[in-house]
């Protein structure tokens, strides 16, 4: 009985204590979510810019192709004046480098200048060469960010959960029940605070 009255005694102090420390844990946690959200939407709108940029260089390859070919009918058809083939020729040359050109700066913002060799760097930004991020690189850094979410959104419910069962357990008066409580609470916390590191690791490998 005495035994009882001690537990007791302690976990008077200790339910509380548990539901503050959680509640402190639980706004930290949010705080991450929150930050790394943001930083999910705006990478999303980076990704989704890099692939229209994609597209638009993916166009001009079309129509300049488009041009090369129509050069290339006329002058196998004799249309052109034999004086100007040469400079037709030239124009033809010059077109088909611009296509390569257009592929390889499609191949770089679709992957990333790290994945490339330097000597394959040919979209400038800011007037340097080798910082493009790559479409696919953004799809690599947001599936990190969602996995962290979901670690923050599983550790949030169970800070919950911790204030939940540790109300109830400082209104029970059974020192048996009041264990039980107090064990889930702590122990779902413990798993909450696990998950919540695993968030925050798993989104710190987002490297820009």
């Amino acid at each position: 009985m005495k035994s009882w009255v001690r537990l007791k005694s302690k976990l008077e102090v200790a339910m509380p204590l548990s539901i503050a420390i959680f509640a402190a844990v639980l706004a930290i946690n949010d705080l991450f979510a929150g930050k790394y959200g943001s930083d999910e939407i705006k990478l999303s709108n980076m990704r989704n810019n890099s692939y229209q940029w994609y597209q638009s260089k993916g166009i001009k390859s079309t129509i300049v192709e488009g041009q090369v070919d129509l050069l290339q009918v006329l002058l196998a058809s004799g249309s052109i004046a034999a004086d100007k083939n040469e400079d037709m020729q030239k124009l033809v040359g010059q077109l088909q480098g611009k296509v390569r050109k257009y592929e390889k700066e499609k191949t770089e913002i679709l992957v990333g200048s790290r994945q490339l060799p330097q000597d394959l760097w040919v979209q400038p930004t800011d007037g340097k060469l080798g910082l493009i991020v790559g479409a696919k690189e953004y799809d690599g850094y947001l599936e990190s960010l969602d996995s962290a979410g979901n670690f923050f959104d599983i550790a949030s419910m169970l800070f919950q959960l911790c204030l939940v069962t540790g109300s109830v357990g400082i209104m029970i008066s059974r020192p048996t029940m009041k264990w039980n409580f107090f064990q889930v609470t702590v122990f779902a916390g413990i798993v909450g605070i696990f998950l919540s590191l695993s968030g925050i690791w798993t989104a710190t490998q987002v490297v820009m």
